[in-house]
């Protein structure tokens, strides 16, 4: 995974403009306040499925990016282990997606 996506995810998280977690994510994509959401690789297909499905029954979808490991991005964030984090922030997310599009 990029070194700048998992810096740039823990600013993000410092400035309190993350969510961890898949009901989190959800309600956050519910009340529109999420920006991108990052899906770890690893995480299971029916998360993935679920996440997606919601998503595109949203009035304003969330861009979805799958990148890196959930134990690597957990660690590295210095949470339990998760596989779905959303960002609030637009200038984050515009970077993240930015650096992520660079790595593929």
């Amino acid at each position: 995974m990029n070194v700048k996506i998992l810096n740039l995810m823990q600013f993000s998280r410092k400035a309190g403009k993350m969510v961890s977690g898949l009901d989190a994510c959800v309600r956050g994509m519910n009340h529109h306040i999420l920006r991108l959401l990052i899906v770890a690789e690893d995480t299971s297909e029916r998360t993935k499925n679920n996440l997606y499905k919601i998503n595109s029954s949203n009035p304003s979808p969330v861009k979805i990016i799958e990148t890196g490991s959930q134990k690597e991005i957990s660690y590295a964030l210095g949470l339990p282990i998760t596989g779905v984090f959303g960002i609030s922030d637009k200038n984050f997310a515009t970077k993240i997606i930015e650096y992520w599009k660079a790595e593929a």
